[in-house]
């Protein structure tokens, strides 16, 4: 039987205080990227130009964004792609699903759960997904691990870290030992699991590109580490190391130059910061791991990757026809977000009493999280309508652009809101409240006059 709340709060300070006990002890980090002295050996090659050979994207792209916020963000995330498998679309005389329309999805932290066992598996995530980590209580059989009286013991004497006992079990109980080769011959959507690099100071995405840089082959890397890096909150999480192998010889590439000279010839400061993230792992005198951290400290959105990777391939034309060749134009761009995050309840400011630190630092952590969203959002949606009028100036044909916005600190109803916004971020829900999030998340984007006008363009209705 779940733990009830007091239960939960102890455990909170059972894993707080095993935090305190190891953290005088030293780790190393463990090393599992494999070097290669030829980048062109990689097989399967993880990225979107060679996945999209077998998966053309054909007249709809869509994009699902999944952000950070543990199990919270991991069922609503589900909840969408539940709500995207129910809604019947007639295409070409045949029966197909919304869902089949899927092309990419981006995740970070919490999100990432979802997207990589959605990647992996297929439609299996919806036999088995609630019972293998929606319901399941993943913190405590964590702290368990951690502090088992063997396992604390050993690990005195030992130099690994808490992360690595969270990915032996993601990648035993949840992801069964895939690699991204199995991602790779996946028949299902692109998935961009996203980390925060503490060295590059910038994003860190599991696509082989990202890999080139490293001489190292993402193929044989395990999809359970990758997403431990996305959801490696600091202080609870020892950072993730992946190394810089220096054995391929790899040289500036092309793209990279160009996305450098456009960025200087239009004084584009975020481009510029994209490219110098990249530039880092080719200067030699820098440090050789990248130290990996939670994806949501650098986008809790997933947003900012689509933006990033549009911005390097030199615009939405030359990555589209860098990636499709000779295909036609995508007629509609469509955007799905699904953001868990919520307002914190605190007693800031009922009293004369000043508040605590704990407080204190949630509010900030919330102010800072919630202005960052509102501005990604805002810029994600000013590029989609410009990328949208590209694409049409170069078709010669219409092209719909759509942002959807699945956002639960937008609940209409108040007792609602307060009942959602008191789901902790953790990796552990009673059952009830994961099916309450699932069941919000699908009313949200059925109701979304967005995603209500892409169903009336595209023919299709929600059930």
């Amino acid at each position: 039987m779940r733990s009830n709340s007091r239960g939960k709060t102890l455990y909170s300070f059972l894993w707080a205080g095993a935090v305190i006990l190891l953290s005088g002890c030293s780790s190393i980090g463990k090393v599992e990227n494999q070097p290669v002295s030829r980048l062109s050996a990689v097989e399967p090659r993880y990225s979107a130009s060679h996945y999209n050979k077998t998966h053309p994207l054909g007249d709809t792209l869509m994009v699902l964004a999944f952000s950070g916020g543990g199990t919270r963000a991991a069922a609503m995330s589900y909840g969408v792609l539940e709500e995207l498998r129910d809604t019947p679309l007639n295409k070409n005389g045949g029966n197909s699903r919304l869902l089949d329309e899927v092309d990419r999805i981006s995740s970070v932290s919490g999100g990432s759960f979802t997207s990589a066992y959605y990647g992996l598996f297929g439609d299996r995530i919806f036999s088995d997904f609630r019972q293998t980590f929606l319901y399941k209580d993943v913190q405590g059989e964590l702290t368990d691990l951690v502090l088992g009286f063997v396992d604390l013991i050993r690990r005195l004497f030992s130099t690994e870290s808490r992360t690595e006992v969270a990915i032996r079990y993601y990648d035993k109980h949840i992801f069964e030992g895939k690699s991204f080769a199995d991602l790779a011959r996946s028949s299902g959507p692109f998935i961009l699991i996203n980390a925060s690099d503490l060295n590059s100071r910038s994003q860190f995405i599991f696509i082989q590109p990202q890999f080139d840089f490293l001489c190292s082959d993402l193929s044989r890397f395990k999809v359970a580490r990758a997403v431990a890096a996305s959801s490696a909150v600091p202080l609870v999480f020892a950072p993730v190391l992946i190394k810089r192998h220096d054995d391929c010889n790899l040289s500036k590439p092309k793209w990279l130059q160009e996305a450098e000279d456009t960025a200087i010839k239009n004084d584009d400061q975020r481009l510029k910061e994209a490219v110098d993230s990249l530039n880092f792992y080719l200067d030699k005198n820098n440090p050789p791991y990248a130290t990996l951290v939670d994806g949501g400290i650098t986008d809790n959105l997933g947003l900012r990757t689509i933006l990033r990777n549009v911005g390097l391939s030199g615009g939405v034309l030359k990555m589209y026809k860098r990636s499709e060749g000779t295909a036609p134009l995508p007629r509609r761009i469509v955007v799905i977000v699904v953001n868990a995050s919520v307002t914190s309840i605190t007693d800031l400011g009922k009293t004369d009493e000043l508040p605590s630190i704990a407080d204190t630092l949630t509010v900030v952590t919330d102010m800072q999280l919630h202005l960052y969203n509102t501005e990604t959002n805002e810029l994600l949606k000013e590029e989609l309508m410009q990328w949208a009028k590209t694409l049409e100036s170069a078709s010669g044909q219409k092209v719909d652009a759509y942002y959807i916005d699945i956002d639960a600190t937008n609940i209409e109803d108040k007792e609602e809101r307060i009942y959602f916004n008191k789901i902790p971020t953790s990796f552990s829900l009673e059952k009830e409240q994961a099916d309450r999030l699932i069941s919000l998340a699908r009313r949200m984007l059925r109701n979304n006059p967005e995603y209500q006008r892409l169903l009336r363009d595209l023919g299709a209705s929600s059930r």
